[in-house]
């Protein structure tokens, strides 16, 4: 996932596209990644696609001065590069960016890096990221409607629904370039949601930072799909095909026409499922039952331990909405559901608050003004220095 996002920000550093959050996050990645995987993914990008990294004449003359600056100082990789694009070079733990984003400016003399509706002291959610899908031959290709030869590559169709919202329809392939029976794996990047539609018109949403792996067609005598994250689903009824869910631990979820959702993220040492409407049978090593409407089922990994109880559903769907939901949870639980969202590098605790939090939030840019609304109705503060919180008294 950190390899993906890595080549997603090198692209449009390259292209100079990119925004300063993105650009505070791309080194935030770059002192964290492997060197090694970060030259893989640079050359990847430069020899694939050389058209990407052309600049204009006045950033690549800034470039280049800026690297006979650093030439002395730093190892240079990537040399047949830089004539052309000489985008970073290779420190001692991690690549250093050359046109920092507090010694470059545009020709006009602003500051491109500076934008005026972030704060420092805010943390956001990562703006303009677009789903990608994983080919069979584990080739990513980014689903930008730009790009209509990568659309007819992945066979997804992007189109605008009723809402306005983006919708990623899986198209039949006809010229048989690829099996129908090939797993795709379509990926929501951090601090988005997606809407698929699949082959055979289940409807599928993806949390912030989940992926939906699914193949071209439903051929056999079953449906199956697996998730990682969290997902709602809207199964097209087809009593001859029933349709399953997999996650990488908890039990396998059989529905012939149902809405439940479903939060399986990794780390979670857990398989939420909760239904809406219809039936749905889990299925493990040590438990199997029905779920009934308003029901929920939390399966530890590896199904040891079901915990069955009745719940307010829009509670766990409301987040395909725009909507942040708590019902009774805990200061540590809020934080790490919407560290799914935000860029947070880190949350450290000075103080540990016993109290719980009711309520719906609509999900914001800015993560400082849900914090805001917390305080109000608590004892809790939230200090946010550059990308970590502070939770004191």
């Amino acid at each position: 996932m950190d390899k993906v996002r890595l080549k997603y920000l090198l692209e449009k550093h390259i292209a100079d596209t990119i925004s300063p959050v993105e650009l505070d996050e791309l080194f935030a990645l770059l002192e964290t990644i492997d060197t090694d995987i970060q030259e893989e993914v640079l050359t990847d990008i430069l020899d694939k696609k050389p058209q990407i990294h052309v600049l204009p004449e006045v950033r690549r003359q800034a470039v280049y001065d800026e690297i006979r600056k650093n030439v002395q100082r730093q190892p240079i990789s990537f040399k047949k590069y830089i004539s052309i694009a000489a985008v970073l070079v290779v420190g001692m733990s991690s690549l250093l960016w050359l046109w920092k984003k507090s010694e470059l400016t545009e020709p006009n003399g602003v500051d491109f890096a500076q934008e005026a509706t972030y704060k420092a002291d805010d943390i956001y959610i990562i703006p303009d990221s677009v789903p990608f899908v994983q080919l069979p031959n584990g080739e990513i290709q980014l689903l930008e409607e730009s790009q209509s030869n990568v659309l007819a590559e992945t066979g997804v169709k992007i189109r605008v629904g009723e809402n306005g919202e983006r919708i990623y329809e899986v198209q039949q392939i006809a010229d048989g370039r690829m099996s129908q029976a090939e797993d795709m794996v379509f990926t929501t990047p951090k601090g988005q949601s997606s809407k698929v539609l699949l082959i055979d018109g289940t409807e599928v949403w993806l949390n912030s930072g989940s992926s939906l792996t699914y193949p071209r067609s439903f051929s056999g005598k079953e449906r199956r799909v697996k998730l990682t994250g969290e997902g709602y689903f809207e199964v097209a009824h087809n009593k001859e095909k029933p349709f399953y869910v997999e996650t990488e631990k908890g039990p396998l979820i059989r529905v012939l026409g149902t809405s439940f959702n479903v939060s399986a993220y990794k780390g979670e040492n857990k398989t939420t499922t909760t239904l809406i409407t219809g039936l749905v049978r889990l299925t493990g090593d040590h438990h199997n039952l029905l779920l009934k409407p308003s029901e929920q089922v939390i399966a530890s990994h590896n199904d040891r331990i079901f915990h069955k109880k009745q719940v307010n559903v829009n509670d766990f769907i409301s987040w395909k909405d725009g909507y942040f939901s708590f019902n009774g949870q805990s200061v540590p639980e809020i934080l790490a559901e919407v560290r799914r969202w935000y860029n947070i590098q880190q949350i450290d605790y000075t103080y540990m608050p016993e109290e719980r939090f009711t309520g719906t939030f609509k999900r914001t840019k800015s993560l400082r003004s849900l914090l805001l609304k917390l305080e109000k109705i608590s004892n809790v503060k939230f200090e946010i220095k550059e990308r970590r919180i502070v939770v004191t008294k």
